[in-house]
Formats: C-alpha cells, structure tokens, sequence
C-alpha cells in the first residue's frame, strides 16, 4: 500500500512536519515506519530523528520552540497510532481483506494528518519568510523530502 505524505506528516513524520509522511516520516526525509508495535510503544526511533531534520532544516528559533515542539507531539502520537495498525495485510489475505486493512490504516493516517493542522498552522505562523519557504519546499517534496 502506497503512503500518504503526511503533514504534510507527517506529520509523522514536519512524516512530514511532516508529510511527517511518510506521515511523519516523509518530511524528514526518512524512509516508511514499520508498523509492529504496539499502541502504547514508544514511537520509532526514526520519528525523532525526522523531528530533529526537521527542527534543522526549519532553523526553529527559540521563541518558536513551544509550537515546535507541539508539532513534534503530534507527530509522536501519530507514529504511535500507526504503529498500532498494520500496513500491510497477511501475505496470504483476501481482496476484501486488503481493501479492508488499507482504509483502516488510511483511516488512522487520516486522523493524524487531522491532529497535525493546528498544530502546524500554529508554527507556520510563527515562522519568518525564509522558514516559510523552506516549510514550503519539506512538505512539496514529499515521502524522501
């Protein structure tokens, strides 16, 4: 199943803010997040690592960090859920099965992307023309960004 951008993205994930995107992933550039573990896990490792891209490449400044670092929870959160449902069906699943675990997992993803708005239009507000543009560019990349 293919992955939508998600904050893009985010968030994950800015995947990522993130077309976060890989939800959360997409945005920071990282690849797709495997998706077996638990709800109540940890988000994957590869989640702060797309934060961290993204604080870089954003160059977000001290004053911002508050709405950063909503961002970044949200995108937490959103690797937690989709951690919590499986991507991919059994290799040996029905077409009805398939169907059915794709709208699951783009239902969870979907729900992230939701999460992930106000807390990104909160950033984008506070960030400077030049931060702008860069978010700009992450989230239009895309999954790889």
């Amino acid at each position: 199943m293919s992955r939508l951008n998600p904050l893009v993205a985010a968030a994950g994930g800015l995947s990522a803010l993130v077309m976060l995107w890989n939800s959360q992933c997409a945005i920071a550039g990282a690849g797709p997040v495997l998706l077996v573990q638990a709800q109540t896990a940890q988000p994957p490792q590869n989640v702060e690592a797309n934060i961290s891209q993204l604080r870089q490449k954003l160059q977000i400044t001290p004053t911002q960090e508050a709405q950063f670092n909503a961002v970044a929870n949200v995108m937490r959160e959103n690797a937690r859920a989709e951690a919590g449902v499986p991507q991919q069906p059994s290799p040996n699943a029905t077409a009805v099965e398939d169907l059915r675990a794709y709208i699951k997992y783009s239902e969870v993803e979907l729900a992230g992307l939701k999460k992930m708005l106000p807390a990104l239009e909160s950033l984008y507000a506070a960030l400077s023309p030049t931060q702008k543009k860069a978010a700009d560019l992450i989230f239009r990349q895309g999954p790889g960004g």
